[in-house]
């Protein structure tokens, strides 16, 4: 017997995660496990520690230099970021 309100599985999961919280935590998840592949190997080995805060991207990286560099290349990284997310997620990149 199938009921009229009866929904798939998927599109149940999928409504689940779409929501507000859940939603931006699988979302910084994934920008922290895919940061290497995005920036590369040689930058990720310098990369502390990464976090997300109201659409703020920081990134903690340990050479000057490289801190430097990357301080230029900000809205690069913003732009990286969000179209591999498929979305408007980071407002801003913090380099520290």
């Amino acid at each position: 017997m199938r009921f009229q309100d009866e929904k798939e599985l998927k599109d149940l999961i999928s409504s689940f995660v779409n929501q507000g919280a859940l939603k931006a935590k699988l979302l910084e998840a994934q920008v922290i496990e895919s940061w290497p592949n995005w920036v590369g190997e040689p930058i990720a080995k310098y990369t502390e520690k990464i976090s997300i805060y109201k659409g703020q991207l920081t990134v903690k990286i340990s050479s000057p230099a490289l801190r430097n560099e990357l301080g230029y290349q900000r809205e690069r990284i913003k732009e990286i970021v969000n179209k591999e997310l498929n979305c408007e997620f980071i407002e801003e990149v913090i380099i520290r």
